[in-house]
């Protein structure tokens, strides 16, 4: 078998598999891929020219598609630019297919130039590596969950370009296959029990967009105290006014506090406020029941965990929640007090994404980590829906955000990205990919509040911050993007279709809002 069939009988498995879309970074060990991929114009193919920010756009692209993404990589170092999307992509059940080229195997441990050890350099972070070359070219990608990445390391012998270049046949229909979701018996009447003899406040975390519906019908009957993150696009849902919280996380804390609530339920992915942390120590008696996408319970204490958000539309209840006048009242009223601060402090970091979240209407949002995440459950505007909204919450990093950004933009949406200033630092060659794109309006927003300020509550210690003086409008010049500068948010904009936006909030405003805010939930 020649390196050119081998290259094409890779590709062609993929297409068979559902592959649409190829990320490539090509190199000299990949060429036989390349020339594949080159040649084959039927197929989708982005280039990069760098492997870490091409594999987070593959993660965006997976998210956006349903679709499994394979990115293509020349050999050694280039390889392990991928560890961290791995990483991302099997807390997030995301199946990037990861095709590395290799130096043939007797190379192996010689220390020869572009020659590291690939095989299992994923480790836990793939569901299954493939080991391939000409002598032993067998792959299948059939009784895979796809809820994990996957690894196919395909060795390349010398003359690289040795033949004529096959062409790829696109099924009409691809031999993807699923597992069936398998659950324990009982599983649902364990579901059930719990519900029906808790009474849980409801966290809900991302969710994939196919469980909008599901999950919003399970929660408009049952009626629970509900907590919906942003990234769960039910944030603010007009059918879900009577039940859902408003005023913040805080509320959480003095619902469990009274006892009108007695347990979590957990809907989505892992969620992001605080709550979910002190549930290993400061509410470890509190019972937590959680509804997911993939097995991942979230913590470390012994929780009850189903692994199917499908299972909420089979539930019955026996006694359902009644809408607790008590707690809407409280939370109404603390809602109101911290939408009076937000206007107070526009142009604090808090006011500047409130105003700024009603611009993102029937868009789709994306949410950096750390700070733009949290500051946008708590202060986005709640009758400014976004029509979809996502983030990188397998993890948690601050990498490769701008990358995952741009792989799940619309073409039928604005798209906007709020990231802080040293996440925006940690992608800066992501921009590089977007000529290659069908999506317009892009309004990617940097918070720049001169460094990791979510530190500077955590620790007194300036050392974690990386303070800086930089701005971002050198950068935007680099890529061709427009560039703004708000230091409060215009009631009328003009923006480009490549718009980069630098918020500089107000730091004496943020840290009155801050005290206040704290004063606030202290009554």
């Amino acid at each position: 078998m020649t390196n050119m069939e081998l290259a094409a009988k890779v590709v062609q498995a993929l297409v068979d598999t559902g592959v649409r879309e190829f990320v490539l970074c090509a190199g000299a060990r990949n060429s036989p891929l390349v020339h594949v991929l080159d040649e084959n114009r039927n197929l989708k193919v982005y280039t990069f020219f760098e492997e870490r920010s091409a594999a987070f756009f593959a993660l965006g692209r997976i998210a956006s598609t349903r679709r499994p993404v394979a990115i293509m990589t020349t050999s050694g170092t280039a390889v392990a630019e991928l560890l961290p999307a791995a990483v991302e992509g099997t807390y997030s059940s995301l199946p990037l297919i990861m095709v590395t080229a290799d130096r043939p195997k007797h190379y192996r441990g010689s220390g020869a130039p572009q020659t590291i050890e690939q095989v299992g350099i994923f480790s836990y972070y793939n569901e299954v590596a493939l080991d391939i070359d000409a002598e032993n070219s067998h792959l299948s990608f059939k009784s895979l969950s796809w809820k994990k990445p996957v690894h196919v390391n395909v060795c390349f012998e010398e003359p690289l370009i040795d033949g004529p270049i096959p062409q790829i046949k696109i099924p009409q229909h691809p031999e993807r296959i699923r597992l069936p979701g398998q659950l324990p018996l009982g599983t649902l009447k364990e579901m059930e029990k719990f519900l029906n003899t808790h009474k849980p406040l409801v966290i809900v975390g991302i969710l994939p967009e196919k469980a909008y519906g599901t999950v919003l019908e399970f929660l408009k009957h049952y009626k629970a105290p509900t907590y919906a993150e942003g990234i769960s696009s039910l944030r603010g849902h007009p059918e879900l006014q009577d039940i859902l919280i408003q005023s913040g996380e805080q509320m959480i804390h003095r619902i469990l506090k009274s006892g009108e609530c007695d347990s979590i339920l957990r809907i989505g992915g892992v969620p992001t406020v605080r709550l979910w942390r002190d549930l290993e120590d400061k509410y470890r008696d509190i019972p937590v029941f959680s509804v997911g996408f993939n097995h991942y319970t979230g913590l470390s204490r012994e929780v009850q965990h189903i692994n199917s958000l499908d299972l909420l539309s089979q539930v019955e209840f026996t006694s359902k929640h009644s809408e607790n006048v008590k707690i809407n009242f409280d939370d109404s009223e603390k809602a109101a007090k911290v939408r009076a601060l937000l206007e107070k402090y526009p142009n604090s970091e808090q006011g500047m994404i409130h105003s700024l979240s009603k611009k993102a209407k029937g868009a789709s949002v994306y949410l950096g980590n750390s700070l733009p995440i949290r500051e946008w459950d708590s202060c986005a505007d709640l009758h400014s829906l976004p029509l979809r909204v996502a983030a990188n919450r397998g993890a948690n990093g601050i990498d490769g955000q701008i990358s995952t950004f741009l792989g799940w933009s619309s073409t039928e949406t604005e798209n906007w990205c709020l990231v802080g200033d040293l996440t925006a630092m940690y992608d800066l060659s992501s921009l590089w990919v977007t000529s290659q794109l069908e999506a317009q309006k892009f309004r990617l927003v940097v918070i720049n509040n001169g460094g990791g300020q979510i530190f500077s509550r955590m620790f007194k210690k300036e050392i974690f911050i990386n303070k800086h003086q930089i701005s971002f409008e050198s950068w935007a010049k680099m890529w061709n993007w427009s560039y703004q500068q708000w230091h409060n948010i215009p009631v009328t904009t003009d923006l480009a279709d490549k718009q980069i936006i630098e918020l500089i909030p107000d730091a004496q405003q943020t840290q009155e809002f801050w005290k206040e805010l704290e004063a606030l939930w202290k009554e």
